[in-house]
Protein backbone atom coordinates (compact mmCIF):
# COMPACT_ATOMS: atom_id res chain seq x y z
CA UNK A 1 0.00 0.00 0.00
CA UNK A 2 1.67 3.64 -0.83
CA UNK A 3 1.72 6.48 1.53
CA UNK A 4 -1.21 8.43 2.21
CA UNK A 5 -1.46 11.93 3.30
CA UNK A 6 -4.52 12.97 5.46
CA UNK A 7 -5.77 16.01 6.15
CA UNK A 8 -7.70 15.58 9.48
CA UNK A 9 -9.12 19.03 8.94
CA UNK A 10 -8.87 18.83 12.57
CA UNK A 11 -7.10 22.56 14.06
CA UNK A 12 -3.87 22.77 15.37
CA UNK A 13 -4.62 23.62 19.51
CA UNK A 14 -1.95 26.91 20.38
CA UNK A 15 -1.68 27.20 16.74
CA UNK A 16 0.51 30.08 15.62
CA UNK A 17 0.97 31.50 12.37
CA UNK A 18 5.09 31.91 10.93
CA UNK A 19 5.24 35.65 10.22
CA UNK A 20 5.95 35.66 5.66
CA UNK A 21 9.69 36.55 6.43
CA UNK A 22 12.43 34.64 8.89
CA UNK A 23 10.26 33.02 10.68
CA UNK A 24 8.36 30.95 7.84
CA UNK A 25 12.29 30.47 6.45
CA UNK A 26 13.48 29.04 9.60
CA UNK A 27 10.09 26.88 10.00
CA UNK A 28 10.55 25.33 6.30
CA UNK A 29 14.35 24.85 6.82
CA UNK A 30 13.61 22.58 10.27
CA UNK A 31 11.53 20.67 8.48
CA UNK A 32 13.62 19.84 5.57
CA UNK A 33 15.98 18.30 8.00
CA UNK A 34 13.92 15.70 9.08
CA UNK A 35 15.41 12.59 8.42
CA UNK A 36 13.83 8.64 8.60
CA UNK A 37 15.70 8.00 11.67
CA UNK A 38 14.19 10.89 13.34
CA UNK A 39 10.35 8.88 13.31
CA UNK A 40 11.65 6.23 15.54
CA UNK A 41 13.27 8.51 18.22
CA UNK A 42 12.05 9.25 21.51
CA UNK A 43 10.04 12.66 22.82
CA UNK A 44 12.44 15.82 22.88
CA UNK A 45 13.81 18.16 19.91
CA UNK A 46 15.03 16.74 16.96
CA UNK A 47 16.55 19.67 15.32
CA UNK A 48 16.78 23.73 15.27
CA UNK A 49 16.81 26.27 12.69
CA UNK A 50 16.99 30.21 13.95
CA UNK A 51 13.34 30.04 15.74
CA UNK A 52 11.80 27.25 14.96
CA UNK A 53 11.92 23.73 16.13
CA UNK A 54 10.73 20.09 14.98
CA UNK A 55 10.26 18.22 18.31
CA UNK A 56 8.80 14.67 18.75
CA UNK A 57 5.90 14.80 21.04
CA UNK A 58 5.62 11.06 21.82
CA UNK A 59 3.45 8.14 20.64
CA UNK A 60 0.53 6.91 20.38
CA UNK A 61 -0.54 3.65 22.30
CA UNK A 62 -0.24 2.02 18.38
CA UNK A 63 3.11 3.55 18.29
CA UNK A 64 2.13 6.34 16.28
CA UNK A 65 4.47 9.29 16.35
CA UNK A 66 3.53 12.83 16.93
CA UNK A 67 5.89 15.37 15.41
CA UNK A 68 5.12 19.41 15.80
CA UNK A 69 7.17 22.47 14.58
CA UNK A 70 6.97 24.74 17.23
CA UNK A 71 8.16 28.41 17.34
CA UNK A 72 8.46 29.21 21.30
CA UNK A 73 5.68 27.73 23.26
CA UNK A 74 3.41 27.83 19.97
CA UNK A 75 2.44 25.04 17.22
CA UNK A 76 3.05 25.76 13.98
CA UNK A 77 2.19 22.36 12.55
CA UNK A 78 1.93 19.11 13.63
CA UNK A 79 1.55 15.39 11.94
CA UNK A 80 0.70 11.94 13.30
CA UNK A 81 2.97 9.74 11.34
CA UNK A 82 1.43 6.04 11.48
CA UNK A 83 3.63 3.40 13.02
CA UNK A 84 3.01 1.32 9.55
CA UNK A 85 5.17 4.13 7.85
CA UNK A 86 8.50 3.84 10.47
CA UNK A 87 8.64 0.34 9.74
CA UNK A 88 9.77 0.21 6.46
CA UNK A 89 13.02 -1.38 6.14
CA UNK A 90 14.46 -0.71 2.18
CA UNK A 91 16.67 2.34 2.11
CA UNK A 92 14.86 3.93 -0.73
CA UNK A 93 11.19 3.35 0.60
CA UNK A 94 12.74 5.06 4.04
CA UNK A 95 13.69 8.26 1.92
CA UNK A 96 10.09 8.44 0.63
CA UNK A 97 8.93 8.22 4.33
CA UNK A 98 11.14 11.04 5.51
CA UNK A 99 9.73 12.45 2.05
CA UNK A 100 6.29 11.88 3.25
CA UNK A 101 6.62 13.49 6.47
CA UNK A 102 8.19 16.50 5.16
CA UNK A 103 5.14 16.55 3.46
CA UNK A 104 2.60 16.94 5.76
CA UNK A 105 4.17 18.98 8.10
CA UNK A 106 4.63 21.64 5.08
CA UNK A 107 1.10 20.63 4.14
CA UNK A 108 0.01 21.35 7.91
CA UNK A 109 2.11 24.77 8.28
CA UNK A 110 0.19 25.72 5.37
CA UNK A 111 -3.85 25.24 6.53
CA UNK A 112 -3.58 25.14 10.07
CA UNK A 113 -4.74 21.51 10.56
CA UNK A 114 -3.14 18.09 11.78
CA UNK A 115 -2.34 16.12 8.93
CA UNK A 116 -1.66 11.91 9.14
CA UNK A 117 1.00 10.30 6.99
CA UNK A 118 -0.44 6.35 6.61
CA UNK A 119 -0.09 3.07 4.50
CA UNK A 120 2.95 0.31 4.41
CA UNK A 121 6.09 0.51 2.24
CA UNK A 122 8.39 -2.44 1.51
Amino acid sequence: MPLIKTNTNNAIRGRITPNRGQQQNDCAAVIAQITFADLGRGAGTLHNVGVARVDMQGRTAAGDANIQVQIGKGTVAAAMISNSVQQTTDPANQRGAANGTISVLNQSMDTGTVWTLTGTLP
